[in-house]
């Protein structure tokens, strides 16, 4: 056959099988490749430098149970190269059965060589390296220096650089393996609050607005902080607030439209808010769209928008929590509620929510990273769900709010992700360390116990255990030892909050009190151990029982002491036993506005000792959050001891007093209720007393909770059963003040001046009493 002959055949043939191919091709495609499983991460450390590797792997994309893809690793790599902590770095996958096995090379960048600053004029390079947490030395760690390049902001902020900025970069270092940390700052320019205006507000005063915002005018007085001092974050806040006042008030379109500094000085500006406040609106009509799974009716139910009523932007907003909390707790984690209001008419307007239910899931594993120091079972037993459990977005809110609680970390990440296994989630918990030892030292005064210095050493994240460092444990460990002329104290204390596994905390605690300011005829010596148990009953109560074994020595005993007083000299051994049940739903206990606290107790003395007596206490508090941040509290408290050996009488330390700045103010500590011939309390057996107290502040900084407060009181009382009395045996005392409270830097303050009403012939007149906080 001749070549020309064969060449026709072979392309005739082509032109027939390559029409057939394509046919194919195009009739039959080919199936996509499954993408390989993941079955095992391992981290592989190399060189001196030892990397945290939980740290590492939340920081990862690519996990066990997932697909293994490129992008995934790429992924990877510009994030761990991100964090700063990373010199060299290979991620390869090799196959294993089921899947791949990957495996990440790390060679870590090691420590800190140098620490530089640039750019910094107003704080020199010594304060700022002194004030920062990041040392010379440590790893480099990229959300510690994060912490320190806000601290570096905060720093500038507190002197009136508002406009100033900050960054890092981290360069290899000549110390081959180190790196040196360079924080740039852009200083900006600095801007002292003259006075605030407000300019297109009629629905609001500018008083009642200017009382809202955070920021606020400079005064003499403001020596230190940020007070005063113009601040861009601040602002940002203030005009957040400022249009929330207005949209509660049913202003839905209310904008601040600009924010003018107009300057006064070279320094001082003032700062003009001005506000188009808009039409204000009812509400026409409330809908729920989206919800297949919850009846309308269901939803409706917590929903504050009212139809017929004024809008409320507030509502809005908390309506939207309502919704996402309802389907979040109940599994759907990725349900999202959109809100449309639209005009329906004049001056009124229509409430939309949108929902997107999203699918069940429940939580397949929960993974915990960035504790190298606070072990894993600490963080786990703060959660409030496990694997199996339906995913309840209020759970993990709870348990991210319970380990911030423990003042732990310095910051606490916890997020749901998604897995392979359809309707399940893991839920990552990723934290930031901070130091948890505090060492505190300074001075005080009452008018009960004069002048008092103290030194305070305290870990609150104490490991009894770990004979190494002491730390990680979650438990509490505080050694405390004051000294004045009136008093010496020591205590040591240990509590372990998780007893045998459970949320039962127990607390040993070896004490030594030498106490003179209980009287003027004989001072008291304590030294003994207790060892207690508290349990918690729901979210607001809880029930303690104490053990205490002590030594008591009533000694000293000055001529001319009575008889009642004098026969009280001796040695005593105490044991005892005590019971108290708390109920506790106060929204604070530094400045409390809501809320009560109810308590009741008993004791039991004498089983073992030679103080056989026993007692009981109830009483509470209640707390009314009144206008104008104003607040309108009640107190009161009934107590009884007795012998429960009729022969004995009840020794002078387990008797009832009143009197002081705890209690009936307008009297000295101790003395309204019985006294000897002498005028020395005695005490007595049952005890009685009630004060209210209306607090008023005075609008001067814009933290609220700083903000100093007028108090106007009552207070009044009564003991009775006192044996040897010669005054004020079931005597009413009476007495009425005025007092301030200020919240210092040192501490907070608290004066008092109170005239007694029902009084005795031993008592005085007026009378100042004075308490400041020990912790400077």
């Amino acid at each position: 056959m001749s070549r020309l002959t064969l060449s026709s055949i072979v392309a005739l043939s082509a032109m027939i099988v390559t029409p057939l191919r394509v046919q194919a091709q195009v009739g039959f495609p080919a199936a996509p490749v499954a993408k390989k499983i993941v079955q095992d991460v391992q981290i592989v450390l190399k060189g001196a430098i030892k990397l945290d590797e939980n740290r590492i792997r939340s920081q990862m994309s690519t996990r066990v149970g997932q697909p293994f893809t490129n992008e995934s690793v790429e992924r990877d790599i510009r994030t761990l190269y991100g964090t700063g902590a990373v010199e060299n770095l290979d991620i390869r996958a090799v196959d294993v059965a089921g899947g791949v096995k990957v495996i990440v090379e790390i060679i870590g960048r090691g420590g800190i060589a140098e620490i530089k600053f640039y750019g910094n004029t107003a704080i020199d390079s010594a304060k700022l390296r002194k004030d920062i947490s990041v040392k010379v030395g440590d790893p480099v760690d990229d959300i510690k220096l994060a912490a320190a390049n806000q601290k570096i902001v905060e720093m500038y902020e507190k002197k009136g650089f508002s406009d100033m900025t900050a960054n890092y970069d981290i360069t290899p270092s000549e110390r081959e393996g180190f790196s040196t940390v360079t924080f740039k700052i852009d200083e900006g320019a600095r801007g002292i609050i003259h006075d605030i205006r407000f300019e297109g507000n009629t629905a609001i005063k500018s008083r009642i607005l200017r009382g809202l915002i955070k920021s606020q005018e400079h005064h003499f007085w403001n020596l230190w902080g940020k007070k005063g001092k113009i601040n861009n974050q601040d602002l940002q806040e203030d005009i957040k607030k400022i249009e929330q006042a207005f949209q509660d008030k049913g202003y839905v379109y209310a904008k601040v439209t600009e924010v003018r500094r107009e300057p006064v000085s070279a320094k001082q500006m003032d700062i003009v808010y001005v506000v188009n406040e808009g039409a204000k609106y009812d509400v026409s009509a409330v809908k729920i769209s989206g919800n297949s799974i919850f009846t309308f009716e269901e939803l409706n139910r917590g929903v504050k928008t009212e139809a017929g009523f004024p809008y409320v932007g507030s509502y809005i907003k908390a309506d939207e929590k309502m919704i996402q909390d309802y389907y979040g707790s109940r599994g759907y984690a990725d349900a999202r509620v959109e809100t449309s209001i639209t005009e329906s008419g004049p001056g009124q307007v229509a409430v939309a929510f949108s929902i997107t239910e999203g699918t069940k899931s429940y939580i397949s594993k929960v993974n915990i990273s960035g504790n190298s120091v606070t072990k894993d079972e600490v963080i786990r037993r703060e959660l409030p769900f496990a694997p199996g459990e339906i995913l309840d977005t209020t759970k993990i809110e709870t348990g991210k709010n319970r380990l911030q609680n423990l003042n732990y970390f310095s910051s606490v990440d916890v997020r749901n992700t998604p897995t392979t296994a359809p309707g399940y989630k893991d839920v990552d918990v990723n934290v930031a360390e901070q130091a948890t030892g505090t060492v505190n030292f300074g001075a005080g005064f009452s008018s009960i116990d004069s002048i008092t210095g103290f030194i305070q050493v305290t870990q609150t994240n104490f490991d009894i255990n770990d004979w190494k460092d002491f730390r990680g444990g979650g438990q509490r460990f505080n050694t405390n030892i004051r000294a004045g002329a009136l008093r010496r104290d020591v205590t040591v204390s240990w509590t372990e909050p998780w007893f045998l596994g459970r949320e039962l905390a127990l607390t040993v605690e070896a004490f030594f009190h030498n106490l003179y300011y209980l009287s003027n005829f004989f001072n008291q010596t304590n030294l003994g151990a207790s060892t207690g148990l508290r349990k918690r009953l729901g979210e607001h109560a809880y029930i303690d029982t104490t053990y205490t074994l002590q030594q008591i020595k009533v000694q000293g005993i000055a001529s001319g002491a009575s008889p009642t007083i004098a026969q009280e000299a001796g040695s005593y051994i105490q044991s005892k036993v005590e019971a108290n049940l708390v109920h506790d739903t106060r929204d604070s206990v530094f400045i409390t506005r809501s809320g009560h606290k109810f308590e009741a107790g008993a004791m039991m003395s004498g089983l073992g000792g030679n103080v056989p007596v026993y007692g009981a206490n109830i009483g509470g508090q209640q707390y009314f959050n009144l206008p104008g941040d104003t607040i309108l509290s009640f107190e009161g408290m009934f107590r009884v001891v007795n012998s429960w050996q009729g022969s004995k009488r009840v020794p002078i330390f387990e008797r009832q007093f009143l009197g002081g700045a705890n209690n009936i103010r307008g009297f000295a500590y101790r003395h309204a209720g019985p006294k000897d011939f002498t005028g020395e309390p005695i005490g007595g057996l049952t005890s009685i007393y009630a004060t209210s107290e209306f607090s008023v502040p005075v609008h001067i900084t814009a933290n609220a909770d700083k903000s100093p407060r007028v108090v106007f009181f009552g207070d009044i009382g009564t003991i009775s059963g006192a044996s040897g009395a010669n005054y004020g045996n079931s005597k009413i005392y009476s007495d009425a003040g005025i007092g301030l409270r200020l919240f210092l830097p040192v501490g907070p303050i608290r004066v008092d001046y109170a005239v007694p009403i029902d009084k005795d012939q031993t008592s005085g007149s007026g009378r100042f009493q004075f308490n400041m906080g020990y912790k400077f």
